[in-house]
């Protein structure tokens, strides 16, 4: 099963995220994996960081756990908006079902704030 779920963040850029899910047969246990994608001022959606950001090396030196860390960092998302997409991928299943995040992203992250913009750059934006 996918989730997606799209968020409108304060400096005109919209974040995505979208949430992959495994059901075990037999089982009532689903593990599911968080992917974090962007779109600026484009068609689509893209990764965070791309080849040409300035972080790309870290995202090919790191784990694949430290690397969806930082494309999370990278997407704007506040720690908030990730709870509230977790929380409504669960609903979905009901209260039968044990979860397991295979990087237990929404555990681990503590201080995730998000996009910040002034108030005279709200102004310049709406």
């Amino acid at each position: 099963m996918i989730h997606e779920k799209i968020f409108k963040l304060a400096v005109g850029r919209e974040a995505k995220i979208v949430i992959k899910s495994q059901t075990l047969k037999n089982s009532s246990e689903v593990n599911f994996d968080l992917e974090f994608l962007i779109r600026d001022n484009e068609e689509n959606f893209r990764p965070p960081i791309g080849m040409n950001h300035p972080q790309f090396w870290k995202l090919k030196k790191y784990t694949a756990e430290k690397s969806r860390f930082l494309q999370l960092e990278y997407s704007g998302l506040s720690r908030k908006q990730l709870k509230e997409s977790i929380a409504e991928f669960k609903a979905l299943f009901g209260p039968d079902y044990t979860f397991r995040d295979k990087t237990e992203i929404g555990a681990r992250v503590k201080s995730l704030k998000g996009i910040r913009v002034s108030a005279l750059s709200r102004r310049m934006l709406a």
